[in-house]
Parts: structure tokens; sequence; C-alpha cells
């Protein structure tokens, strides 16, 4: 305002009034503008300084507040890393069990033996000695025969110069063979020139039977001397000449020089028939060791035997093992020696016995006279090659005893057995009579070898004695002192003790033990151990002369063998504690399995490459990096989040190669691990999801931190914008009344003005 110029004291009035509220207006509307009541220093320094100050601290935690978003985000990535991690060693599991569900090869164990070599026992025995024993002597016997006869005749006319027809005729034979007559009449019409003319008619004279011949019956021939002789054929036959006028003629007969009459044979049977036998029933049966008995019937029926020709045919077909002939009147037999070997004869009668001598026969068994006699009366009789104590030793007759003692160290001490004996005993009668005893019996086998005595104690846990006497003497046994070893004794005297034990398990079995010792169920013999270990169950075992072997098979599981027990026992069977496992070979492998396990190994490279993938923002917490988010400006207050190298193998799972997935076990042994890493991936996603919380809690309280501050600040600096609009009016009004005041106050100048 120009200083010339005067202004009335109201209109200076209303103009200080308009630009005052002018001022006031333009402070108003520069609030309403910036929304704060103080922009400067100059507005407010307390509130526009501290306002400051948390406007910057809401700032400084607004960067922190990026920064925990992002690692917000980096846990997010990390944990949907091992969702699919998860799934990932999930599909590797589903992939191993579909391969323990295939058929897995047929894998096999190695078989496994352990053996030892038996400490030798010696097991107490005595046989009879000497050459005076009871062995079986050969049966030579030898029967005189009551001869037979055979019938005969010789012409007196000597025919050298043969017949004349003076002497033409008849001469008649019968002939009585095997019980049949004939008759046979020769026709002689003397033109027989000489003997042998004569001899060729009677030899060719038929009974009337074609082909029935005289000479069938009779030998009939020259006797040297141009004599007809006529001799039966057999001692079962007879003839006789009839006389002249009974079927001969007188001229004839006399040419021939022969005399009417009988000329009987006296057979075998005929011998038998006189002795009072009779013919077709009288029999005898033949009795040889080794052979069904065989029967011959004397007889002239088919099959039946009359003469001592026949019946020596008969014998050599039916005589099996022994040799037999008769030669003369001799009847012999022999058999060779052997236990239980006899001859046996049993007639039907006496005829029998006495026509073959039977009932004067001696038998020699070459052993000293030997000779027992024949049949006697007896019609049946058996020769045997066995001796019996009388025939050894004639004062043994009456009977005599013997007495063993035995100690079969049972807890029962030595027990002396008495028994009885009789002098028509044989080796067989003896045996059997100390066999009866249940004592000797039970610890001694008793036997006959080779016509010997032999006793032998049954284990060698028996010890036995014999006393003198003569029946002792008459068995060539000597008496004394018969004493065994047992295994058990060998491990003692090896330093083992009576109750050690051997223990043996099978394929993971439970021990079984077995107790050297003489209780009940303890071993002390080798036999003992052979049946203990026999009894073992898992396993093979056998005892081979002093070997022994303990083994198991060959198996589609883990094969073992465990021995264990006292040392010094063990050592004394030739073994030692030891333990053994069957190699396992692999069958062929199954292309299922193959095919899944390469499945598997692709999986396992699936899951290294997604863990190398879950980075964020260049931190990937599972491929080892560590997280750090600072939740103050200061950085006082943080958080380290680990982080953890989840490759397959870091999981526990490795690549599985060669035939891995073709063993059960195996693959049971990967689907444990994988169930190891599932537990590890749901740990570790339950470590990390409360990290995330616990971030993402102090995320929200950061947000609401700035939200305070900047509140705390905007309170200080900014305006009302409700007051501030209603200053605003009321300025603008008071405005328009300065102006209208200024107006008013013009209004009295243009006033004065007029009056110009």
């Amino acid at each position: 305002m120009s200083s010339g110029i005067t202004l009335s004291a109201g209109v200076r009035q209303n103009l200080l009034s308009l630009q005052a509220t002018a001022d006031m207006m333009a402070t108003t509307q520069n609030r309403l503008a910036t929304g704060k009541k103080v922009n400067s220093a100059l507005d407010n320094p307390s509130n526009f300084f501290t306002s400051q100050s948390l406007s910057d601290r809401a700032g400084d935690l607004n960067s922190l507040l990026d920064s925990i978003g992002q690692a917000v985000k980096t846990l997010d990535a990390a944990n949907n890393g091992i969702t699919s991690l998860t799934k990932l060693v999930q599909s590797a599991k589903s992939i191993a069990q579909q391969a323990r569900s295939a058929t897995a090869p047929a894998a096999t164990y190695d078989a496994l033996n352990v053996t030892g070599t038996l400490p030798s026992e010696t097991i107490s025995s005595t046989i009879a000695g000497g050459a005076n024993d009871l062995q079986p002597k050969a049966v030579n016997l030898s029967f005189t025969n009551q001869s037979e006869s055979i019938g005969a005749v010789t012409g007196s006319a000597d025919l050298s110069g043969g017949l004349t027809g003076a002497d033409a005729g008849t001469v008649q034979i019968r002939v009585t063979a095997s019980g049949v007559d004939k008759t046979f009449n020769v026709a002689l019409d003397g033109t027989e020139a000489d003997t042998a003319a004569v001899v060729a008619k009677f030899a060719a004279t038929t009974s009337g039977t074609v082909g029935d011949t005289l000479d069938q019956y009779l030998t009939i021939a020259n006797d040297g001397s141009g004599h007809l002789a006529l001799t039966a054929a057999s001692a079962d036959v007879d003839f006789s000449i009839s006389a002249a006028g009974s079927g001969s003629t007188a001229a004839t007969l006399t040419a021939v020089g022969l005399t009417a009459g009988a000329h009987n044979s006296t057979s075998l049977l005929d011998r038998i028939t006189a002795a009072g036998g009779t013919a077709g029933t009288s029999s005898l049966v033949l009795s040889v060791t080794g052979q069904t008995d065989k029967t011959v019937t004397f007889g002239n029926s088919g099959g039946q035997v009359s003469t001592i020709s026949e019946l020596n045919s008969w014998i050599n077909s039916n005589r099996g093992a022994a040799t037999g002939s008769i030669s003369g009147t001799t009847f012999s037999m022999s058999l060779a020696a052997g236990s239980g070997n006899a001859i046996g004869f049993n007639a039907t009668d006496v005829g029998v016995t006495t026509a073959l001598g039977l009932n004067a026969a001696t038998a020699n068994y070459n052993f000293g006279t030997g000779a027992r006699g024949g049949m006697g009366s007896a019609l049946s009789k058996s020769f045997n090659s066995e001796l019996t104590l009388g025939e050894i030793d004639t004062t043994l007759a009456a009977g005599t005893s013997i007495s063993i003692t035995v100690d079969a160290n049972d807890g029962n001490g030595s027990q002396t057995q008495t028994v009885g004996l009789a002098g028509t005993d044989n080796l067989t009668s003896v045996v059997n009579k100390l066999k009866g005893n249940a004592t000797l019996a039970a610890n001694l086998d008793i036997s006959n070898e080779a016509g010997k005595l032999k006793l032998v104690a049954k284990t060698a846990d028996v010890d036995f004695s014999i006393a003198a006497g003569s029946a002792t003497t008459a068995l060539n046994m000597t008496a004394g002192s018969y004493n065994s070893t047992s295994l058990l004794d060998q491990i003692v005297a090896g330093g083992g003790s009576i109750g050690d034990t051997m223990t043996v398990a099978a394929n993971g079995g439970a021990a079984q033990t077995i107790t050297f010792g003489k209780g009940t169920g303890q071993v002390s013999t080798i036999a003992e151990f052979t049946k203990a270990i026999s009894n073992l169950s898992g396993v093979t075992a056998s005892v081979t002369g002093s070997a022994f072997s303990i083994g198991v098979a060959q198996g589609t599981s883990q094969t073992s063998l465990t021995i264990g027990g006292a040392t010094n026992t063990l050592t004394a069977i030739g073994t030692s504690a030891q333990s053994k496992s069957g190699v396992k070979h692999e069958g062929d492998p199954n292309s299922t399995r193959e095919s899944l396990q390469k499945d598997y190994n692709d999986v396992l490279a699936q899951i290294d490459a997604l863990s190398k993938d879950a980075s964020y923002n260049g931190i990937n917490l599972l491929n080892g990096d560590d997280l750090k988010v600072a939740f103050n400006e200061s950085n006082t207050s943080s958080l380290t989040i680990k982080g953890v190298t989840y490759s397959a193998s870091n999981l526990g799972l490795n690549k599985q190669n060669g035939t891995t997935f073709q063993d059960n076990a195996k693959i049971d042994e990967t689907i444990s691990a994988i169930n190891d890493a599932l537990t590890s991936l749901r740990t570790q996603a339950s470590k990390f999801g409360s990290n995330l919380t616990t971030v993402q809690t102090r995320q929200d309280f950061t947000k609401s931190m700035i939200n305070t501050l900047q509140t705390g600040a905007d309170n200080l600096v900014l305006a009302d914008s409700n007051e501030e609009g209603a200053n605003m009016l009321a300025l603008q009004t008071r405005q328009q009344l300065s102006t209208t005041a200024l107006s008013l106050a013009n209004q009295a100048n243009q006033a004065v003005l007029r009056l110009f």
C-alpha cells in the first residue's frame, strides 16, 4: 500500500481482517491438501520430529517385513519340497513292496558239517579156543545092505555045431518082471547053424506084444564055450523054463541043454518083503538139510523102487547137498560140516531098515572115535553134524553148570549168573540156555561162532568174567576177566569229567544238550552217542566207525551250525567249539524284480533332483542352506532356520545295485530304510511348519507394529479433515463478511466522493 494513500480506519481494519482470514485460509487449505497439520518443524517442532522418528522406524520395519515375507516363501518352498519328496519316497516304498510281493529267486544256502573222531572203545569178548570144540563135523554115514541075487541058467549042450531037424520044437520061458508075468515061446526049426543062431532066435522071440522081446528081460548069450546062457536083466526079473508037455518040446529042451525049473532073482524089494515089509507100501523118507524131505516107495508100480540100482539112481537125484551112492552092499552118504547140517531117515517098517542095513549103521563124525551107532530098532533117526557136551567129555553126561559174572556199570554192581547145562546139550542148546538168563541176555551177545561159543559185551560199559569149571573146560573157554573201555572212560582219561556236556544248535534254533555220564538219558558209549546225535532235531547225524558227523542240509533260508561244550570233552571226541554259517547262492533273477529295482533307482534320482530344485531366492533349505530372519531394525531379534540335505543317500536311501531286489531280506531292509526316511521327512516338515508359524507370527506382529508406529506418527502431524473443513468454511464465511464490511467501508468513502 502506497504510503501516499491514506485509508480510513474502517477500511484499514477490514483489510487487515481480510489478510488475516486469507492467511488462515491458506493454512487450512495447506492442511487439507497435505492432510497434515504439522508439515515442518516450524509448525510444531516437537510433534514434527517425534512423528518423523516414528515414521522412520515404521519404514525400517516395513523393509524388514519384505524380508520376512521372503522367508515365508522360502519356508513355503521347502515345505512344498518336503511334501513332494514324501510322495516320491512313498512311491519308492510302493515299488519296494511290489518287488517284495513278486516271486523271489530260489536262493540256497550251503549245507554245513562238523566232524569228529571218537576215541576207540574196546568191547570185552571171548570165544572158545582149541581143536576140541563143538564146531560142526561132516556127517559120514555107511550102511551095509543085504545083497541082491540075479536068476541065471547055462545050457549043458554045445551048440557050436548047430541043430538038426530032429531038434525042432519049442522052448517056453515064463518071465515075471516088476510083478508082471509074460510067456515067450521060442520056436526052433532045426536049421540054426550055431550057437549065435540059437541066441538070435531066443532074443527075438516076443510075448505076443509087438516089440516086447525076450532079450529085454533076459541076457541071452554064448557062455564062451558054445553053451546057451540065460541071465535075468535085473534083480527085479524072475524066469522059469516050462517042462515038456507044459509048453516046451522035450527033444528041443535036450538039444539046447536046458532043464525045466525056476531061476528067480532076489531083489531089494524081495528082501524088504521078506523082512516084513509090503510092496507098494513100504517107504523111506530122506531128510537132508537145505531141501525138502524126499520119499521113496518100494514096489513095482511106476515111480517106485524095487532094486538097489533103482534106489541108487533115486538117491543121486534126491540127495541135495549130500553125496551118496550104493556100491556093492555098502550104502554111503556124506554131508559137509555146518551148523544145523543133518541127514535123517524115516522108514515105514523094519523091513526097510533091515534090508538097507540102517539098523546096524554107524555114523563117523571125525571126532575122536565119533561113532554114534546106527538107528537100531528105531524107524526114524537124524544124524547131526553138531556134537554134544557129553560126546566131548563123557564126565559131563550127567550135566554141569557154568558161572558168568557181569558188571554193566548201571549201579547194580557185579551179578554172578549160574546156568545149568545137560550132557545132551549141543552148542545151539548151550547158547539158548545162556540166552535164557535175562541178566546175561541183557548184557552179552551170546552166539555160535563156527561151532565155538562166543560171548561179547553188548556195550563198552559191560565187563564180565567166566569162572573156571568143567563146562568152561569142555567148551574150551578161558576162565578170567574181560573188561571193556567205554567212550566215557576215554573222555575222563582225556581230562573230561562225568557230567560234561556238548551242545548243538542248528539254523538259529535252541541249543540241544548231550550229557556224558552214566545216568538215565546220559551218554557213556559210542552206541549211546550215536543214538543221542541221531535224536537231535534239525540236523543229520551219523557215526561210521570212529568218525562222526553232524550237519545241516542245504536250504532256502540261512543255514547255521554251532557246537559248544566242555573243551576237554570236545577235544576227546575229536572236535571243538565252533560256529558256521552257510554261504548264500542266488537263484536265477526274477525279471519283475529287476525291472522294479530299476524303477526304484529312477525314483531315487528324482529325489536328488527335486531336493536341489526346492530353492527360493537362492536359498534351498533342503540342500543344506540355512535361513536367517531378522525381526527388528537393529537385528537383535532374529531366527536362524537350519537347512537339511535331503538327497536320497542322506535320507538313508541308497541306489540298489546287482541283485539286491532278488533278496527278500534286503528288500525288507530297504523298506525299513524308507520308513525311516518317511519319519525323517515328517519330522522335518513339522520343524519347518513350526518355524513357519514363528515367522508368520512375527510377520503379523511386524505388520501390527508398523501400523501402530505409523498411526502414532500420523496422530502427531495429521490434520483432522473434518475440523479443517469446518475451519475453511468458517474462514470463507469470515472472508465474505470481511469483504462485505470492506465494501461498506468503501461505500462511506464513495459517499464523501459524491459530495464532490
